[in-house]
């Protein structure tokens, strides 16, 4: 399981896990979607979509450590996930 240490805002410092991220960009994305809906707008991308969407739209980098962090660790972790997929695709195409 993977953590990432963040520094709070009273000056002391806590661990966030993987799982707590997606869940934290999630909820923020849940929020973001409804908020949206209630002015009018329809979005049909999931809650994970709607939150990475949220963070940059709304320019939130800085304004939570916590949200910052989450935010670095799903973006790793999906990033990392890519690579990965496309070194598998690469690796087939060179074997053919």
């Amino acid at each position: 399981m993977r953590f990432k240490l963040y520094n709070t805002f009273d000056g002391g410092s806590d661990l966030l896990s993987l799982s707590d991220s997606y869940a934290e960009i999630r909820e923020l994305g849940h929020v973001f979607a409804v908020a949206m809906a209630e002015r009018g707008h329809e979005t049909k991308d999931s809650d994970l979509m709607n939150g990475l969407s949220a963070y940059h739209l709304l320019k939130l980098k800085g304004e939570n450590a916590r949200l910052d962090a989450a935010h670095a660790m799903v973006m790793k972790d999906i990033t990392d996930e890519m690579f990965e997929r496309a070194r598998e695709i690469a690796s087939k195409e060179k074997d053919q």
